[in-house]
C-alpha cells in the first residue's frame, strides 16, 4: 500500500510526462502538411493525452486536498517531503516502466504512440536509476 505522499508524486510524475509528451506530440503536429495522415494520427494523440491530462487534475487535487489536511493535523504520519523530496517505491517505477516498454513495442514503429512511450519508459528508467542511488546511499 502506498502513502498519499507517494500517490501524489506518482500523479504529479504522470502529469510532467503527459504534457512533455503533448508538448512533442504538437510540436511534430504543427510541422505536418494537411494532406498528410499523420496530421488525423497525431491530432487523436494530441486529444487522447490532454484528456489524460485533465482526468490527472482532477485525481491530484483529491490527493492535494487529502495530504494537506494530513500535514496540517500534524498527527505522527503527517507527511513532510516535498513532491521533488518523496521518492516512489521502486516496484511502482519498475511496473510503469515495464508498461511502457510493452506499449512502446506493441505501438507502430515511428508512430506518435511509440515516441510518447518510448520516451515515457526513458524518464522511468532515469527515476529508478535515481530510486536505486538514493534508497542504497
Amino acid at each position: 500500500m502506498t502513502s498519499p505522499s507517494d500517490d501524489l508524486r506518482s500523479v504529479s510524475d504522470a502529469l510532467l510526462r503527459d504534457l512533455e509528451a503533448l508538448v512533442v506530440a504538437e510540436q511534430e503536429k504543427r510541422s505536418v502538411a494537411p494532406d498528410d495522415p499523420r496530421l488525423v494520427e497525431l491530432a487523436a494523440h494530441v486529444d487522447a493525452i490532454a484528456h489524460r491530462v485533465l482526468g490527472l487534475t482532477h485525481v491530484q487535487q483529491d490527493i492535494v486536498e487529502d495530504v494537506h489536511e494530513q500535514a496540517t493535523e500534524g498527527g505522527p504520519d503527517a507527511p513532510t517531503k516535498t513532491i521533488d523530496e518523496t521518492v516512489r517505491p521502486m516496484g511502482a517505477i519498475l511496473a510503469e516502466w515495464r508498461a511502457a516498454e510493452r506499449e512502446a513495442a506493441a505501438a507502430e514503429p515511428g508512430s506518435a504512440a511509440a515516441e510518447t512511450a518510448r520516451a515515457t519508459a526513458d524518464a522511468l528508467r532515469d527515476e529508478y536509476r535515481r530510486a536505486y542511488e538514493t534508497r542504497h546511499r
